[in-house]
C-alpha cells in the first residue's frame, strides 16, 4: 500500500543497534524522523546512502530531526554495519516487516531487492515527504532540509510516559 504526504506514518517498535526498543510514537513528538528503509543486503548503494546520512546527521539534528534506518537484516549484521561505517544513529531490525506498511515491498523470488526509500515524518507522525523509491539520500536531502526548516520546533524531550517506561525497563533488568 503506497503512502502519501499528510497520511499518518505507521507506528513501529523495533530493536535497535543501540540496545533499545525504539518506537515511532516515542521519537516523533520530540524530533522529526528521517526514516531510511532498505531490504536485502547492504550493498554499495545502501552504504553510500548510509554514509550520506552520517554526513548530514549534524545538520539534521540542528533542524530538529533524527535519522533512523529500518532493515530486515539481523541485528548483529546491522550492528556490524553501524560499527564499520561509524554511524552515530540507530539501525532498527525490522523483524515484523514494517517496511511493507510503508509501501516498500519485498523482492519476489529471484528478483533483486527493491530500491531503498526515504520518509520524513513530522512531530504529529504525519508524512511530510517521501521518496519511494529514493534515487539516493544525497538527492533527497535538499528537500528534507527545506521541509524541516518549515517545521515548528518540538519539545526535544521525551514525554513523561516514555521516560517512565525506559526507567522501568532499566530497573527490571538490573534486578
Amino acid at each position: 500500500m503506497a503512502l502519501s504526504p499528510g497520511e499518518e506514518a505507521p507506528d513501529f517498535d523495533l530493536s535497535s543497534t543501540e540496545n533499545a526498543l525504539l518506537a515511532l510514537r516515542d521519537e516523533a513528538p520530540r524530533l522529526a524522523v528521517l526514516l531510511y528503509v532498505f531490504r536485502g543486503e547492504a550493498g554499495e548503494g545502501v552504504r553510500a546512502d548510509l554514509a550520506a546520512l552520517a554526513r548530514a546527521r549534524p545538520g539534521l539534528t540542528r533542524l530538529g530531526a533524527r535519522p533512523l534506518v529500518l532493515s530486515p537484516l539481523p541485528l548483529a549484521a546491522l550492528a556490524a554495519l553501524q560499527a564499520e561505517l561509524r554511524l552515530d544513529f540507530p539501525l532498527l531490525h525490522d523483524d515484523r516487516d514494517f517496511a511493507a506498511a510503508y509501501g516498500v515491498a519485498a523482492a519476489e523470488d529471484g528478483e533483486p531487492p527493491p530500491a531503498p526509500a526515504l520518509f520524513l515524518i513530522g512531530h504529529d507522525r504525519r508524512l511530510l515527504w517521501l521518496a519511494n523509491p529514493a534515487g539516493s539520500v544525497e538527492g533527497g536531502l535538499d528537500e528534507v532540509r527545506r521541509r524541516l526548516a518549515a517545521l515548528a520546533p518540538a519539545s526535544r524531550s521525551y514525554p513523561r510516559a516514555v521516560l517512565s517506561r525506559f526507567v522501568g525497563r532499566r530497573v527490571a533488568r538490573n534486578r
